[in-house]
Formats: structure tokens, sequence, C-alpha cells
């Protein structure tokens, strides 16, 4: 028994067919086939993931403005072809008109001299040349309309072309516009979800741990001897710092001059005396 396998493009499947002693398909047979167009399947799904997943808007975009842009020097080039042609032709039209004058100035020469037949030949040779003349004007008519279509075409397909890469453009913007949108709502998300917020809280919780130790250290630091003999110098520079402020605006008037203590009065003076009764007294007696 042997197999033979046929592609078929337009279908895009796979056939399978087992060529037996006119048995037909056998179960495995159908079975192998199925198996074959699931894979073919599963390939075909796997790539095409594949592509979308590569195509980028933007580049896409891009590189459509310049494959446009790309076609210009070309068309140019092509009606440049075109033109030189008609260029040609109205040179050769001309070269035809000036050889046709000056046959028929020959022409008149030779019959003045008497020469028949060399009239004759030079009166061929003018026909000849006029029949090239017509045909020649004929192409370059035809060259005419052609280069006029070929310009047209060029100025059509660069207003074309201008109309495209501005809607690429804007199509370019909007893809930008949407990536960001994408990625502030991506860290939008992960505020929410909780990514960063999480960061946020430990360092907030670290912060105050730190806090808190310190301020233990530095109560523990002020507690002691040494911190109490720096306060009392602190407090004692401070005082002397005072009492020279104050003896300055003494020298310069600002503040009123020290009182001095009034000294108790000697104790012979603070007995009280009699009281001798008065002249008033004595009257009313």
């Amino acid at each position: 028994m042997g197999i033979s396998v046929v592609a078929d493009s337009g279908r895009r499947g796979v056939a399978l067919t087992l060529m037996g002693d006119g048995l037909g398909e056998s179960p495995c047979a159908k079975g192998a086939m199925t198996m074959l167009r699931r894979f073919f399947l599963v390939l075909r799904s796997w790539f095409g993931w594949l592509l979308r997943r590569s195509e980028d808007p933007e580049l896409l975009l891009r590189q459509y403005i310049d494959d446009m842009r790309a076609r210009v020097p070309k068309l140019r080039a092509a009606v440049a072809e075109v033109l030189a042609t008609e260029y040609q032709l109205e040179q050769q039209a001309e070269r035809l008109r000036k050889q046709i004058a000056d046959y028929d100035q020959q022409i008149i020469t030779a019959l003045k001299m008497g020469y028949e037949e060399e009239a004759r030949v030079l009166i061929a040779a003018k026909a000849q040349a006029e029949e090239s003349l017509q045909d020649t004007l004929e192409q370059l008519e035809t060259a005419r309309r052609a280069s006029q279509q070929a310009r047209a075409a060029l100025d059509e397909y660069q207003r074309e072309m201008e109309r495209k890469i501005a809607e690429a453009k804007r199509l370019i913007g909007q893809a930008q516009l949407a990536r960001l949108q994408e990625e502030l709502a991506q860290a939008m998300a992960a505020f929410e979800v909780g990514d960063l917020s999480d960061v946020l809280e430990r360092a907030r919780e670290k912060v105050a741990e730190r806090t808190a130790r310190a301020q233990a250290r530095l109560e523990v630091a002020t507690s002691d001897t040494n911190a109490r003999l720096r306060e009392i110098r602190r407090a004692s520079l401070q005082l002397g710092v005072e009492e020279q402020l104050a003896e300055y605006k003494r020298r310069l008037g600002l503040a009123p001059a020290p009182q001095q203590p009034s000294l108790p009065p000697p104790e012979s003076e603070t007995r009280q005396l009699p009281q001798t009764p008065s002249s008033e007294t004595l009257r009313q007696e």
C-alpha cells in the first residue's frame, strides 16, 4: 500500500489519499488527513498571530510614505523619456523641412542648368522627404498628446500622494496618541493593582521606622550628663551675651542706668519718737 500527498493551492488544504488494492480510504487515512488539516490550521493561526504582533501601524505608515515618495523619481524619469521623444521628433521634422527646402532649390537650379534627369531624381527625393515629414508630424502629434497625458498623470499622482501622505501622518499621530494612552492606562492600572503603591507603602514604613529610631537615639543622647553639661554651657554663654548686650545699651543710652540699692536706715532713726501734742490739741483742751 502506498501513500501519496497532493497539495491543493486553491483550497489551501491537503488531501491525503491512500492508494491500495481498490479498497479506498481507510479509517487511519481519514484520521491522518484530519490531523494534518488541524496541524496546518494551527501553523496558519500561529503565523498569523506573529504577523499581527509584528505589524506596527506607525512603521507601516512610514514605509507607505517612503514607498510613495520613491515612485516620484521613476515617474519623472518616464515623463522625461516621453518629452525627449517629443523633442527628437520636433528636431527631425525641422531637419526634414530644411531638406525639402534644399531639394526645392536644387530642382530649380538643375532645371535652369538644363539637367532634367537630375531634376527628376531630386523631385523623387523631395517626395520621399515630404512623406517622411508627414509621418514624423503624425508621430510628433502622438508624442505631444502622450507627453501631456504623462505630465497630467504625474501632477495627479503628486496631488494624490500629498493627500495620502497627509492622511498617513494623521494616522501616525493617532497611533502615537493611542500608544501614549495605552502606557498611561498601564501606569494607572499598576497603581490600582498595587505594584507601585506597595513600594510607596513599604517606603513609608521604612521612613517611619527610621524616624522613630532617630528620635529614640536623640532622646537617649540628650538625657545623659554630657548633654546636661552642654546645656549648662549654652545657658551660661547666652547669659554672658545678654549681659554684654545690656552693657552696650547702657553705653549708648538706650537703656536706663541701673538703680543703686537703697541702704536700710539706722536703727536709731527707725525708732519712733514720742509724739508731742499739737497746738490744735492744746486749744481744744
